[in-house]
């Protein structure tokens, strides 16, 4: 296709159809697309440079240099919790169990209204959100919703400053995504678990049952096995503190419920929520489940489907580790069963 020039439409962005569709995959006019007009290099990757970057703002005043907006790191998270209140949540799971989906659906929601009685207030990650979310909207022209992976070796945060309802008066909520052949390799060595700084410090933990996999007959042994060994790997790497709360939240809900075996999926789910409560029982002070669509692919639920309740289940306050009783032994003496006194301080 060209355009009104008569020249050949090319760009530079290789998940853009500018040449079919005649529109930016990015929602920019043509005009205003860095992108536009240049051929795309291979191995090219490096951001856009502004060109005029370096020149004062028209009318000689001084340029703003803004925050970037992006995902936070592990430094800047640890900032906003010294700043006030905060919750902090773990998000895990394999690979297309839909962690960054859930993350985009619950700030799309907030973009509607408040959630829950729960309002946005703030984000110090906007651009990231927008980044995340842009693949499933109509305004990436992709025939379907899609989700970056979350990048290997790093854990990324997402925050949200929210009010009102189960915020109270506000509160900043973290959100920790890290990929999810990191938490599988921890299965096989649970010393990796200790630098999960998104798990250790975690007021709630969100572990992913992808529904999907849950129908696959051949796939659906093999997620619970993966599920169970995960947090296995995180306690034996000390990574799991006493009395943490879990959510074991089962995707994809719209294909479950679509498909013939939808039953028997969730027979197998409620098996895990079982087994997880039998064997983390010592250490979890809680295991809900939920059943979540956060970014369907069929009109049987509506987007974001589950999620309200999820956040309400976050907000919740962090359990009280359970102290030992101290237990004290029996002899026959009375002298022997005579315990000494702290003496008092001078």
């Amino acid at each position: 296709m060209a355009d009104d020039d008569g020249d050949v439409m090319v760009c530079a962005n290789p998940d853009c159809r500018v040449a079919q569709t005649g529109r930016c995959v990015e929602g920019f006019e043509l005009k205003a697309c860095p992108h536009y007009g240049h051929e795309a290099a291979e191995g090219d990757e490096a951001d856009v440079v502004d060109e005029n970057e370096d020149e004062p703002a028209e009318g000689g005043g001084e340029s703003v240099n803004l925050r970037a907006a992006d995902t936070l790191t592990p430094s800047a998270a640890s900032g906003l919790l010294r700043a006030g209140e905060a919750r902090v949540i773990a998000i895990l799971g394999s690979s297309d169990s839909g962690k960054t989906s859930l993350i985009a659906s619950l700030y799309d929601l907030f973009q509607e209204g408040p959630v829950a009685g729960i309002e946005f207030m703030r984000s110090q990650t906007l651009h990231a959100f927008e980044h995340t979310c842009h693949d499933a909207r109509a305004a990436s022209r992709r025939g379907e919703p899609h989700m970056n992976r979350t990048p290997l070796g790093e854990v990324r945060f997402y925050h949200l400053e929210i009010g009102g309802g189960a915020a109270g008066q506000g509160l900043a909520l973290v959100l920790g995504d890290r990929a999810g052949e990191e938490y599988r390799e921890a299965s096989d060595d649970a010393s990796i678990a200790s630098a999960f700084s998104e798990v250790v410090r975690a007021d709630s933990l969100t572990v992913l049952v992808d529904g999907e996999r849950l129908l696959d007959a051949g796939a659906r042994h093999n997620l619970r096995s993966e599920v169970i060994l995960m947090l296995q790997a995180l306690r034996d790497g000390d990574s799991l503190s006493s009395g943490s709360r879990l959510a074991l939240v089962l995707t994809k809900l719209d294909t479950v419920q679509k498909s013939p075996h939808a039953e028997r999926t969730a027979r197998d789910f409620e098996a895990l929520l079982a087994d997880l409560r039998r064997l983390f029982g010592d250490v979890l002070s809680t295991v809900e489940p939920f059943r979540i669509a956060a970014s369907p692919k069929t009109e049987v639920l509506a987007r974001g489907t589950g999620v309200p309740e999820l956040l309400l289940f976050w907000l919740g306050p962090a359990a009280t580790p359970a102290q030992p009783t101290r237990q004290s032994p029996s002899f026959e003496r009375a002298f022997a069963r005579l315990m000494p006194l702290d003496e008092p301080e001078e």
